[in-house]
C-alpha cells in the first residue's frame, strides 16, 4: 500500500482496493489506520491516485512469538488467524 502511494500508482479506490486484494470498504479502514499515524494522504481525482502531501516514511516494526495450539484457540476464538500486511502479502501464524 505505502509502496504504490509513494509512486503515486495506486489508480482510483476500486483498482487500489483490488490491487491489494481488498473490498473498496476495507481499503478506506485501511487508510484511515495510516492517516492516525500521521500520514498527509490525499487523493486526486484528475490524476487517479492517492498520493502523500508531503514527504512521509513508513517504518513497520513487527515481531513473532511462537504459541500451542490451544494457546491460539484460546486467543482467536478457535479460528485461524491470517492477517494481511499493508502490501498485500498474507502471512500465516500455523
Amino acid at each position: 500500500m505505502h509502496k504504490l502511494i509513494v509512486s503515486e500508482n495506486t489508480g482510483a479506490p476500486s483498482v487500489f482496493a483490488r490491487k491489494l486484494s481488498l473490498s473498496r470498504s476495507q481499503l478506506y479502514n485501511e487508510l484511515e489506520v495510516i492517516k492516525e499515524l500521521d500520514a498527509p494522504i490525499k487523493y486526486c481525482k484528475k490524476r487517479e491516485t492517492f498520493f502523500y502531501e508531503t514527504s512521509f516514511e513508513l517504518i513497520l516494526n513487527y515481531s513473532f512469538k511462537t504459541i500451542k495450539d490451544d494457546e491460539s484457540k484460546e486467543i482467536f476464538g478457535g479460528s485461524n488467524f491470517c492477517p494481511i500486511l499493508l502490501d498485500g502479502t498474507m502471512i500465516s501464524l500455523l
